[in-house]
């Protein structure tokens, strides 16, 4: 695969407006990036490579070289609670995490746990990666901000009895079910985010084995 044809693939996968969103990154007119994509007579320059692999969130080296595992970066938010629902950190300047998966695009972030309340699923400490393209159904893992407060949980809807509800695994009391009402003026204040990816840990996952078997 050529790196014209790896960019467009990227592109592609990134969704609609990447392409006018990568020209203004590189400062240059959405007419070269298109002419990269589509005419065989333009080859992407080198002084551009690092630029685009640096937009993509993919590895150096990555455009020309077929043999690099595909792995992009994530802008890392910050905390979020997998306990009591508190406020977001801030985000963590420069901080990033690994995705591998199928679906890259740029809106795609991650926060990081804090706390035990999606136990064993869901450590504290593990890099949660979310994304705002997807619609969220009944049963999906969230990451759902209100009021700022913030928090992942697994989202549950009754559209008959008009509730949302975001509902933890573990039974402990200290974790809470949190219920809004659908009619209730707070949603307008209401985001849910699909989670769809989460980063393990090693010692999180050993952590969480021990749990199982009440070690």
């Amino acid at each position: 695969m050529t790196p014209e044809e790896r960019l467009s693939q990227w592109v592609e996968v990134a969704g609609r407006g990447t392409q006018t969103k990568l020209a203004k990154h590189l400062g240059i007119s959405n007419v070269y990036v298109n002419r990269w994509m589509n005419d065989p007579a333009y080859k992407i320059q080198t002084e551009y490579m690092v630029e685009i692999e640096d937009f993509f969130g993919k590895q150096r080296g990555s455009l020309l070289d077929d043999s690099i595992k595909s792995v992009s970066k994530v802008p890392v938010r910050g905390e979020t609670s997998c306990g009591s629902a508190t406020s977001t950190s801030n985000q963590e300047r420069g901080r990033t995490c690994n995705y591998n998966g199928e679906f890259f695009h740029i809106d795609l972030y991650c926060v990081i746990a804090c706390g035990e309340s999606m136990s064993p699923e869901i450590e504290d400490g593990d890099e949660i990666i979310c994304d705002p393209r997807v619609q969220p159904v009944h049963g999906d893992l969230v990451h759902y901000t209100i009021h700022g407060e913030s928090a992942v949980k697994l989202y549950t809807i009754d559209e008959d009895a008009h509730l949302l509800q975001f509902v933890p695994y573990n039974p402990s009391p200290d974790f809470k079910v949190r219920t809004i009402r659908l009619d209730d003026d707070e949603v307008s204040d209401l985001t849910v985010v699909k989670v769809v990816s989460v980063n393990k840990l090693k010692f999180n996952n050993r952590a969480a084995r021990l749990k199982l078997i009440g070690r």
